[in-house]
């Protein structure tokens, strides 16, 4: 299981979504774009935000928790076709462990932050500069 869990957030975190978020970075660099923009990127909307000590800048994006269970799902069936069968206990706890494990990788690889909300949403952000 761990092993599922570990190569599903490793494809999880090749999604458009995260390139998204590193192009949006670059957008943000190039323009010098101010807090409280929004900037397009595909099908993507990105939040420029001052960083939470007010020090400089991120950009963000917001997806629903339900958008991302699902795809974290398909990551895990495109590796082990048994994960349809699980129970909603089976699929929480590997969810769980999914969240984590793909928090460390996008950190260690692509410095993006993940956390929960607002609400039943999940952030992802990514600074512009350090």
């Amino acid at each position: 299981m761990k092993e599922l869990t570990r190569k599903a957030a490793q494809k999880a975190s090749q999604e458009e979504v995260f390139q998204a978020l590193a192009y949006g970075v670059l957008k943000v660099r190039a323009r010098r774009i101010a807090p409280n923009q929004i900037i397009k990127t595909g099908e993507h909307e990105l939040l420029v935000a001052e960083d939470e000590n007010g020090d400089g800048l991120v950009v963000q994006i917001i997806l629903p928790l339900e958008r991302m269970e699902a795809m974290a799902q398909a990551k895990a069936g495109e590796l082990d076709g048994s994960v349809g069968g699980w129970n909603e206990h089976e699929r929480r706890e590997w969810l769980a462990a999914f969240w984590d494990e793909l928090a460390r990788y996008l950190a260690k690889w692509q410095d993006i932050k993940m956390r929960r909300g607002p609400g039943e949403n999940m952030t992802f952000e990514k600074a512009v500069s350090r």
